[in-house]
């Protein structure tokens, strides 16, 4: 069965998800010592081992995503439930980013992310050629 236009689009999402994730992972490494010094200017109390810790996080799902992404081009059917998890952990990771750290710039990065990872979801267990699609391979 030919790929159904959405999910050939959630597979490009998840490949620019993965991009942007990998760019906030290694910018939050790069630059950690800047990263925090500008949040505790706005009053934002961080630890340096934070930044790490969510620039490391960032790049193992930023793989993750990678791999998921070429599993839904290739139609496997396994995959779909490894995005609802990851595209989960992404959602708690942005809430629990927004909880801790009320600044602006987080605030979006976790509202941008959580908007992306609901509409891959709904893309990819909504429409009705995504489970034919799924099925067939």
């Amino acid at each position: 069965m030919k790929r159904p236009g959405v999910i050939a689009f959630i597979g490009i999402v998840l490949y620019i998800q993965a991009f942007l994730a990998v760019a906030a992972g290694i910018l939050m490494l790069a630059f950690q010592t800047r990263i925090k010094e500008i949040l505790e200017r706005d009053g934002v109390d961080i630890d340096s081992g934070f930044l790490v810790g969510s620039g490391v996080v960032e790049i193992i799902l930023a793989i993750a995503l990678l791999v998921i992404a070429a599993g839904i081009m290739s139609g496997n059917r396994g995959v779909r439930f490894i995005v609802a998890l990851v595209e989960g952990i992404r959602i708690i990771v942005a809430f629990v980013f927004m909880f801790f750290h009320h600044d602006g710039g987080v605030i979006f990065q976790a509202i941008v992310t959580i908007g992306i990872s609901m509409f891959v979801l709904w893309a990819l267990y909504i429409p009705r050629g995504s489970d034919e699609y799924f099925e067939a391979t």
